[in-house]
């Protein structure tokens, strides 16, 4: 019979079995899962957009240079139902990518005048981009841009440009030197002070060396049609810049690179390459013109010439700045024109402001005082464009107005035309003082004169026949009679139908004609001299007719 305490002891001994392992084992792989899990994860950021529009939860990768740092967790609403909540987790090591420059944007499918781009997602859907920051600090919240940034490198120079004139340029637009695309507008903006359109843009590198103090900006269309004294131009440029435009920019003429210039400097945005050369000489002395005569033509931007060479600038036609009080007292009316003289056009444009202005305005003082005067000119007679031409004339006006209302005048005289149509107007009052009735009175006299000089001729001729025909004169010796003979027929030559009579009859016939002819034409130029230039009669447009 077998002890009961031992049985107890017995029992109360646990046996260690080796297939107890494997829930262990289990257990220890689960915990290190979960701990890798873990510490690989990295952290959660959340993106703020307008929409989430292409945007699915657990499916929606996060990249950076197309590698998956993070997927998309959670899209919700915001409290005020605006916005759109996207929360993001982050790889393992990417918390430092998430600083406050970094960008977040959603690659698509896009067709613009960027290009075409995001075309892989059509297969495999939207994706969320991002550039990783690289200064301030670390943030986990951020707004989603609507559009993808044009540039996810910082190099190169940003400049504003603003502009005051010329058409709106949309962001993206190309910037090119030379022809070739060196940039990008990044921004567009309104000054709302100064009444100006502003533009950030970036010029790449290495082409921001090309920047410097003295360079011109000017707007590049893509195509232009222009009308001035020149002639016309039409002017296409690349394909690129015919339907979004674009930007030029570079050195002016005749002048030397400046310093470099630092992030954000600004620049003036000139409408056209012209605009700008026009605006590069600092040094001008500006003048009023007083014209009597008409100014259509004559445009903001023609040229002021002296002998066909190009001295100045027209500024505004007509010119406002005088009041029109002091206008309407002058016994003349006049038409003011502003413009003004650019000593630079032919001095370098390193000479001394100081020392050049003041010689040319001791120059221009002394021309004027030897008969220097302003003129309108037509520069191209195709499009009616004028142009104020400065040149000596003979015999000039006397300047009477120096100055008027505070501006500096420059004196004009009549242009060409006007002094042709003076020319004219002065003949034809000399014509009409010709006492016309008289003259043909004294015409018909005289005629009724030679008529009866011609008939007292031939009845002369007929009595010196009837007297060779007489038998006493028969009798006369030879040479007295060869000689009657010969005033006989020297006499017959100044009759009526003689050789001399005839053709002087008919001279004086013709010659009463074209005076009755002369007189209706006489009475048309002194009513209306300018018949002698123009069309008495203007002509009438031909109507097309409609199709049967």
């Amino acid at each position: 019979m077998s002890d009961p305490n031992k049985q107890v002891e017995s029992m109360r001994q646990v046996r260690f079995n080796s297939i107890w392992l494997v829930p262990l084992i289990a257990l220890l792989v689960a915990g290190w899962m979960l701990y890798q899990n873990w510490s690989s994860q990295g952290p959660v950021i959340t993106l703020i957009a307008a929409n989430a529009d292409g945007l699915e939860m657990g499916k929606t990768k996060l990249k950076s240079r197309n590698v998956d740092i993070g997927r998309v967790i959670d899209i919700r609403l915001s409290p005020d139902y605006e916005k759109a909540i996207i929360q993001i987790r982050m790889n393992h090591g990417t918390d430092k990518m998430l600083r406050d420059d970094a960008k977040f944007w959603v690659v698509k499918p896009r067709v613009g005048k960027e290009g075409v781009s995001g075309l892989g997602t059509l297969l495999s859907g939207a994706y969320i981009d991002m550039t990783p920051g690289v200064k301030g600090r670390l943030e986990t919240e951020f707004t989603l841009l609507s559009q993808p940034p044009l540039s996810t490198e910082d190099e190169g120079v940003r400049l504003v440009l603003s502009s005051t004139e010329g058409s709106k340029l949309d962001v993206g637009a190309l910037v090119h030197f030379r022809g070739y695309e060196v940039g990008y507008v990044e921004k567009v903006g309104f000054d709302s002070e100064k009444g100006a359109i502003t533009y950030r843009i970036v010029v790449r590198s290495p082409y921001d060396a090309l920047v410097n103090s003295d360079v011109q900006f000017w707007m590049t269309p893509g195509l232009s049609l222009k009308s001035s004294a020149s002639g016309f131009e039409v002017r296409l440029d690349s394909l690129e810049t015919f339907f979004a435009g674009g930007i030029s920019f570079g050195l002016p003429p005749g002048r030397t690179a400046g310093p470099p210039v630092n992030d954000m400097a600004s620049f003036r945005l000139y409408s056209s390459k012209e605009s700008a050369a026009n605006n590069m000489y600092n040094q001008f002395i500006n003048y009023v013109f007083l014209f009597e005569s008409n100014i259509s033509g004559l445009t903001p931007g023609a040229a002021v010439e002296f002998r066909g060479v190009r001295i100045g600038t027209v500024l505004d036609v007509p010119f406002n700045g005088i009041p029109m009080d002091s206008l309407t007292s002058l016994d003349t009316p006049l038409i003011p024109v502003r413009a003004r003289i650019e000593p630079q056009r032919l001095n370098s444009l390193d000479t001394s402001e100081e020392s050049s202005l003041q010689k040319w305005n001791e120059l221009i003082e002394d021309r004027i005082n030897k008969g220097v005067r302003a003129t309108l000119k037509i520069g191209n007679y195709l499009n009616g464009a004028k142009v104020i031409n400065i040149d000596f004339i003979a015999n000039p006006p006397p300047v009477k107005i120096k100055e008027f209302a505070g501006y500096q005048i420059f004196p004009t005289a009549p242009d060409a035309l006007a002094n042709i149509e003076t020319k004219v107007g002065n003949i034809l009052d000399n014509v009409s003082q010709v006492p016309l009735n008289r003259t043909f009175e004294q015409l018909g006299q005289t005629l009724s004169e030679a008529n009866e000089t011609l008939r007292q001729l031939q009845e002369l001729s007929k009595g010196v026949k009837q007297l060779l025909d007489k038998s006493e004169t028969q009798a006369i010796p030879a040479d007295l009679a060869a000689t009657i003979n010969e005033l006989n027929v020297t006499l017959e030559t100044y009759q009526a139908n003689g050789q001399i009579g005839r053709p002087l009859k008919e001279n004086m016939v013709s010659l009463g004609r074209a005076l009755n002819e002369l007189q209706p034409l006489l009475r048309q130029l002194r009513e209306n001299p300018n018949t002698l230039i123009f069309d008495s009669k203007p002509r009438v447009d031909v109507q097309p007719k409609a199709a049967k």
